[in-house]
């Protein structure tokens, strides 16, 4: 095995100057350049998850990265592409509302497609519908306030149409619950044989907004071509938990615990050949875990977050005065809105999510097993963002550590690389095989 030092890989606009890279591609991406250096100019100052670098549709920039993360599920079996445009050019551009109308009548088609096929034993048919039907009501729910009527309901069709397309899966991917303190974790694996035996095994953890179904439909389906058990769980603060009180905690190594405590028990999971993926915000949640759980044996984060707290203080709902954050777009309002109830705040109170983590920090020399570290190109436009991959990278405690860059010029440049995820998934998987010595 050929052990990496810390191999930089930037494929990065030539505009922002000569960067310390083995490679510096300058970038043909799509859109308009003008707008492309815009919003590459407002987030090297201000720092927006939910920014994209190319029009997909809309004309709001938030609900855009919406539609993009819908469009990155296509290769996963999340979407499709006449049922998206569909939808989307039945919504009133903004509309939180109009937007939740729509993706629910499409996710309503699926799950009566899905139905009518399982009667009939069409058993592929019924799983694929199943699983889109259960991402468009996903996708409904992300402009969603959880005291909407609606709100429960919705979440409940999400796992109920995973669950079902996830048994008519070959080999079968089956629900489970990780005892934690008073509650139970929700989880999916699906092992990539059907025999008990051991295998190298993903298990991913998600961010600030997510359920586990986003995570089946980021990297599942990939994560099974490559050779890997797939494993998601979700933690406090993500899926439904926060309503049953469950919010983001900063010691996220307990969590960890219990899950590793249950998945090592899994026959087909290969303890020598355990990684652990968190996005987003499980840039935090994955590292922190990492410096004091010793049984993962790698870790990929996209992005490191080392200081939750600095990363807040750099985004539009620390920077912008209350008079500006009532003046958002009604869209970008909602989606705020609801990943501020994850933190366990009144969800009017979008201000208080950066104090709500002043005390999330983890020490990047407590990590020691193998790091690999992937940033969108637009992402890493902003100081905050390079700084901490730099602390992270610098400081991290092994040095079997990669960062990588993705580029624009590929449609990979985005938060989590959401729009391009068999590329993001070729890093991955490559960077594992060779970690885990896969001739």
């Amino acid at each position: 095995m050929k052990w990496l030092h810390l191999m930089v890989v930037f494929m990065f606009l030539t505009l922002w100057g000569p960067l310390h890279a083995k490679n510096n591609i300058p970038s043909t991406g799509g859109g308009t350049a003008d707008n492309e250096q815009e919003k590459k100019t407002a987030q090297k100052e201000t720092y927006d998850a939910h920014r994209s670098y190319t029009r997909y549709h809309f004309e709001h920039d938030e609900m855009d990265f919406a539609f993009q993360w819908v469009l990155g599920s296509i290769p996963n079996g999340g979407a499709e592409v006449g049922e998206a445009f569909y939808v989307a050019g039945n919504i009133e551009d903004g509309n939180p509302e109009s937007w939740q109308n729509e993706w629910e009548k499409m996710a309503i088609r699926k799950e009566t497609r899905a139905n009518a096929a399982l009667e009939k034993n069409q058993k592929i048919t019924a799983r694929e519908n199943y699983r889109k039907a259960s991402n468009y009501y996903r996708t409904a729910l992300v402009s969603m306030l959880p005291d909407n009527p609606k709100f429960d309901g919705i979440a409940e069709k999400i796992r109920t149409c995973m669950k079902k397309s996830g048994k008519l899966s070959e080999p079968p991917m089956t629900y489970f619950e990780v005892p934690y303190e008073k509650t139970l974790l929700p989880g999916y694996f699906r092992p990539v044989m059907k025999e008990g035996t051991p295998q190298k095994t993903l298990l991913m953890i998600g961010g600030g907004e997510t359920f586990i179904e986003d995570n089946v439909l980021y990297i599942e389906s990939q994560a099974i071509k490559y050779g890997y058990n797939f494993i998601t769980v979700d933690i406090p603060g993500q899926g439904m938990l926060p309503a049953e009180g469950l919010f983001f905690r900063k010691d996220t190594e307990t969590q960890m615990k219990a899950i590793l405590d249950v998945i090592l028990t899994f026959p087909e999971v290969d303890p020598e050949k355990l990684a652990v993926y968190g996005i987003s915000n499980g840039g935090y949640f994955v590292p922190r875990a990492a410096t004091i759980e010793k049984r993962i044996k790698a870790i990929v984060v996209s992005s490191a977050v080392v200081d939750n707290y600095r990363m807040f203080k750099e985004m539009p709902f620390s920077k912008d005065t209350q008079e500006q954050i009532d003046q958002w777009p009604s869209f970008k309002k909602a989606v705020t809105s609801a990943v501020t109830w994850r933190w366990g705040l009144d969800p009017e109170n979008v201000k208080g999510q950066a104090d709500a983590t002043k005390e999330f920090q983890f020490d990047p020399a407590k990590v020691t097993c193998p790091v690999l570290d992937i940033v969108g190109a637009g992402e890493y436009v902003n100081k905050e963002t390079e700084r901490q991959q730099k602390e992270f990278m610098d400081k991290v405690g092994t040095q079997n550590k990669t960062l990588v860059i993705t580029p624009e010029n590929e449609g990979a440049s985005s938060h989590c690389i959401g729009e391009n995820r068999t590329l993001m998934a070729e890093i991955v998987f490559d960077w594992l095989d060779d970690l885990f010595d896969i001739k």
